[in-house]
């Protein structure tokens, strides 16, 4: 038996969203309602191991589509449609909701770059489950705003000397962005941890967080 699990949202944000994500092992689908399909779905026994590897699926695809274009979470999980091996529609398990907002039109259509038989997006979705770093990468950011503390990891999870050698910023400014993340995160101790000249605002340094993070993770895949 197969399964889909039903995904819930605006219908421009499927629209947008749907092309970045299509392979076997991850893919938004529309039949007359909107689909969640995965090969790893197909490997479960019930509704509710579906919707357990639903959710995993889901978190994956958010993590990525946050990375690259800033989407926020906007989708939510259904229902699990069964599908006999005929193809005919099976028992449908019901539930509550589980729970993504487009902000760059530029990472949106990066994602929707076709590699030999995936999208960027479902390809980056994949090797989260493949490759131990990247899924620690991906834990920094999960699916929440990057605040002070996650933008500190990021740096230190990549290497402040790595960002430097690989010409993705100047020392000075990873320096900077780093000193100003660990006085917010140790704003108990402000004398130990003081603020450099100029710096930067949440905004401005999480944005050149995650463009470092995401410059490492395309040299991983």
């Amino acid at each position: 038996m197969k399964w889909a699990v039903q995904l819930t949202g605006l219908e421009s944000t499927f629209e947008m969203l749907a092309p970045c994500f299509q392979s076997d092992y991850l893919r938004i689908v529309k039949r007359e309602v909107w689909f969640l399909e995965s090969e790893r779905l197909n490997q479960c026994v019930d509704a509710n191991a579906a919707w357990a590897v639903a959710e995993k699926l889901l978190t994956q695809l958010e993590t990525t589509a946050y990375l690259f274009a800033g989407y926020g979470r906007s989708f939510e999980i259904g229902y699990a449609q069964s599908y006999k091996d005929d193809g005919t529609l099976g028992p449908r398990g019901l539930r509550g909701t589980a729970t993504i907002n487009v902000v760059s039109a530029v990472g949106t259509e990066e994602l929707k770059f076709n590699r030999v038989d995936s999208t960027l997006g479902s390809y980056v979705a994949y090797r989260v489950t493949q490759d131990p770093d990247i899924q620690a990468a991906f834990s920094l950011i999960a699916t929440e705003e990057v605040n002070w503390h996650q933008i500190y990891d990021i740096i230190e999870f990549i290497g402040p000397t790595v960002i430097g050698k690989k010409k993705w910023a100047s020392i000075k400014e990873v320096r900077i962005i780093k000193q100003t993340a660990n006085h917010y995160r140790h704003l108990g101790r402000p004398k130990k941890n003081p603020l450099p000249p100029n710096p930067p605002t949440v905004h401005q340094a999480r944005a050149r967080a995650l463009a470092f993070l995401k410059l490492w993770l395309l040299e991983r895949l």
